[in-house]
């Protein structure tokens, strides 16, 4: 139970970051309709390009071969010949750098989004000369190496897996307030959606569990450490 626990965790890891498409509400049209459109699009496109590739990899890869392997989609793009591992590490790159992309916007646009709502101190909301929110990148950045280091004795794929862990346990926190949220608003009148709502909040609770407890100690220690922040951007606002 322990081991899918922390598999459904890790799964969580490739639709992570789905929540960040309401940031730039600001700057859309119609975002009431737009955002949700783009949500739902780019989900059911990822989920379909994860599945597609997973099983074809398990068609290709022999099952003895694929157990062990440390690169599975190196391991399938060799029947398109030599060039074909090249091929998946380009692949490989340009998956990077957008995902990189999309975490430093995240970085800049959260914190000055809590901020405008009074949750944060308002020094979070200013920008450089270039428009971006350098302050919040600086932190953000500050606390993820600071974070990386602390926990580097793991070994390269060790501290990548618990910082992927611990990522995503963060981001199932408030997945689990909103859903239980939604559960108690919709349960007089609307039923259905209170159970779905109830499903995601036994999923987040079973997923969290399955972090571990360094995850969960670490996890603890950081919401701790934001509390003064909070605390001080709520003061700031009066």
């Amino acid at each position: 139970m322990t081991l899918l626990a922390a598999t459904a965790l890790l799964t969580m890891w490739a639709f992570s970051g789905l929540e960040a498409g309401t940031m730039p509400a600001g700057d859309i049209v119609d975002p009431k309709k737009t955002v949700p459109r783009a949500i739902i699009a780019g989900t059911l496109t990822v989920t379909f390009v994860y599945i597609a590739s997973t099983y074809s990899v398990m068609m290709l890869v022999p099952a003895e071969t694929l157990a062990n392997s440390t690169s599975p989609f190196a391991e399938a793009a060799r029947g398109l010949g030599t060039w074909g591992p090249a091929l998946i590490a380009i692949g490989a790159m340009i998956s990077t750098a957008g995902a990189l992309n999309g975490t430093i916007f995240v970085a800049g646009q959260l914190p000055m989004a809590v901020a405008l709502d009074g949750l944060a101190p308002r020094i979070l909301t200013k920008r450089n000369r270039g428009g971006t929110q350098s302050l919040s990148l600086l932190i953000g950045a500050g606390l993820a190496s600071a974070l990386l280091l602390s926990n580097y004795s793991r070994g390269l794929v060790g501290v990548f897996t618990f910082l992927i862990m611990m990522s995503t346990a963060t981001i199932l926190v408030p997945l689990f307030v909103s859903a239980l949220a939604e559960f108690r608003v919709s349960w007089a009148s609307q039923k259905a959606w209170a159970a779905i709502a109830g499903l995601a909040v036994l999923y987040t609770i079973f997923t969290i569990l399955g972090s571990g407890l360094a995850v969960l100690g670490w996890g603890v220690v950081l919401f701790v450490l934001g509390i003064p922040v909070y605390l001080w951007g709520k003061n700031n606002q009066q």
